[in-house]
């Protein structure tokens, strides 16, 4: 089995050794085939072909459109040259650009924080506790005379 790789790194699709091809990182029911010779299939018997990927990894539509490339380290360009996959052998490439169509995305940077997250302010209080530690404005600050004095003068009174 040979697991086609989205974008994101997880499994759309896997060809067994006899070019089946099924959807998703589990068994299914067989969604197209592939052969050695670089043709994609749509169908489980290998009748409609719907495009092909020649010996330099450029993958075509049957309309003769170029869908995308594959690099001989197995990752999956589309037409904008931006990557959308990895896979082990460059007829995969096909799988994922013409059968398992990788899903778009919009944006790649994560959503942001909620402002009123209360966990998040909780930890960030804490943190900011502990790096800035609160001096106490109702206290004055310690001198010679009463960190050794005050030391002395006990000691004397036994």
């Amino acid at each position: 089995m040979r697991d086609i790789k989205g974008s994101n790194g997880s499994t759309v699709a896997r060809v067994d050794s006899s070019g089946n091809i099924t959807l998703g990182p589990e068994g299914g029911p067989i969604v197209g085939r592939a052969t050695n010779a670089g043709e994609i299939y749509d169908d489980e018997s290998g009748v409609h072909q719907v495009g092909r990927v020649d010996g330099e990894g450029t993958v075509f539509s049957m309309q003769h459109e170029k869908l995308g490339k594959v690099d001989p380290w197995g990752r999956v360009y589309d037409r904008s040259g931006s990557m959308v996959g990895k896979v082990e052998k460059t007829v995969d490439a096909g799988v994922l650009l013409l059968i398992a169509e990788p899903v778009e995305q919009t944006s790649s940077a994560p959503p942001p924080l909620e402002e009123t997250s209360s966990l998040m302010n909780e930890a960030m209080e804490l943190a900011d506790a502990q790096r800035f530690p609160q001096v106490r404005k109702d206290s004055k600050p310690l001198t010679d005379r009463d960190l050794f004095m005050e030391h002395l003068r006990r000691d004397s009174s036994k």
